[in-house]
């Protein structure tokens, strides 16, 4: 399937404007424009109050109940806000405030980490610590005298992703030698909670449209721009079943599949949070079923075309992460080495059942930073993006929790430029997995 050279291009250029232009508005407006908004909402309320009033005695009998329920509610948040203006006034920056709050207590298990694998950083991220703990309590104790403050922070937050967006554009068109001039900047990307569930979203859709179209044959959605096979794959995975909805990622080069996990269920600390960190490499035709089938997944795989220096880059890159690792053995892979008598159906556990549907061979890290994994820091996204960075690609976030969402969002709209290096997008569900090459 080909797609449209420039319709990307131009959403992308509509999309960066658009957030630039709300950015200017709030700068502008300030703590005048959020009154007004929070009074806007409090009349939006009303009305729809007012609605559900008329639909308890004139609408559906059926619905009459839910009609009352909610016009009640409605009507009492109406009452609460318009008594005690300074709660819907002091939402925004407590919620502010709490996200900060969060934010500082995953810097300071990061802050451990590293002071544990002894590795550089320590004091930036103590830094951070600071300055998100301390403005996150100020904005919780007093959220309405730092009102204006978070204001200010969201519009040029807003400014940031708007230009980031409109560079997107620009980027499209410069020419390929000066691409490569271009080193890999930070950018900007949408809020954490949109990112994480950008690819759970997506994986609703399709299985909606699946369902809803009764495909008995064999489902695979896979566009290319060109007939060129990829140099290195970028994939995300997704399913609705725990943690797991939040996604996981992992990179495809020379048909083998490099991941990183808290795959040593020995070691899983603060329900998995904290674990030792473990690579392992795999066949890609047998991990992607062994994922669909075991874990109920499915995959976005993403296509790279490299350049040969680039292709030079990531092997070093690669190389450099397997001079610091060390073999491991899953539960399963030990007790045999050690001559027990094993029944396979005992070994529940990841690594065990991976190696068994694919025998993986597994590692952990020397020293470093990704001796220990954390699922908010030093997770699979990191290791991945350390590593598929040396392409070119840019999903980095500013001292931020890089998701598989933000690889997702920033790969799609990728592929969808006419001269980017994303070449092709596959998905592997269930119903495709017959048709891994």
């Amino acid at each position: 399937m080909k797609v449209d050279k420039y319709f990307e291009s131009t959403y992308t250029l509509i999309i960066g404007i658009g957030i630039t232009i709300l950015s200017f508005i709030i700068l502008i407006g300030k703590k005048w424009l959020y009154i007004n908004s929070v009074n806007l909402f409090l009349i939006a309320l009303m009305f729809l109050s007012l609605k559900d009033i008329i639909s308890f005695f004139y609408g559906n009998k059926k619905k009459k109940k839910i009609n009352y329920i909610r016009s009640l509610s409605n009507l009492i948040l109406c009452i609460i806000f318009s008594i005690y203006r300074n709660i819907p006034l002091s939402i925004l920056p407590f919620i502010f405030g709490i996200y900060l709050i969060l934010n500082s207590l995953i810097k300071i298990i990061d802050l451990s980490i590293l002071t544990i694998n002894k590795s550089p950083g320590k004091l930036t991220e103590f830094i951070l610590i600071l300055i998100y703990y301390i403005t996150g309590i100020l904005c919780t104790i007093a959220p309405l005298s730092y009102l204006d403050f978070i204001i200010f922070i969201i519009g040029i937050y807003l400014l940031l992703l708007g230009i980031t967006y409109i560079w997107d554009f620009i980027y499209e068109f410069i020419p390929n030698k000066y691409k490569n001039k271009i080193k890999k900047r930070t950018r900007l990307t949408l809020p954490v909670l949109l990112e994480a569930i950008i690819p759970y979203v997506v994986l609703n859709e399709i299985n909606y449209i699946i369902d809803k179209k009764n495909i008995d044959k064999d489902f695979m959605y896979e566009e290319n721009k060109e007939d060129i096979k990829p140099d290195i794959e970028f994939m995300v995975h997704i399913s609705n079943r725990g943690y797991n909805r939040l996604g996981h990622c992992d990179i495809v080069y020379k048909n083998n599949v490099i991941s990183y996990g808290s795959y040593d269920i020995n070691s899983l600390r603060y329900h998995g949070l904290v674990a030792d960190g473990v690579v392992f490499v795999a066949d890609k035709e047998k991990y992607i079923s062994f994922c669909v089938k075991h874990s109920k997944k499915m995959i976005f795989s993403f296509g790279l075309k490299l350049s040969d220096k680039q292709k030079e880059n990531i092997e070093k890159e690669i190389n450099l992460l397997f001079d610091n690792l060390k073999p491991w053995k899953s539960p399963y892979e030990e007790d045999i080495s050690k001559s027990k008598k094993i029944r396979k159906k005992d070994y529940n556990d990841y690594a065990s059942c991976l190696y068994m549907a694919t025998s993986a061979q597994m590692y952990k890290f020397i020293k470093g930073k990704y001796k220990k994994y954390f699922a908010l820091g030093n997770n699979c996204v990191k290791l991945a993006d350390e590593i598929i960075s040396k392409s070119g690609i840019d999903a980095l976030k500013i001292y931020g929790i890089i998701t598989p969402g933000a690889y997702y969002e920033y790969l799609n709209r990728e592929f969808r430029k006419k001269n980017s290096i994303v070449v092709s997008r596959k998905i592997y569900n269930n119903k495709s997995i017959k048709k891994v090459s």
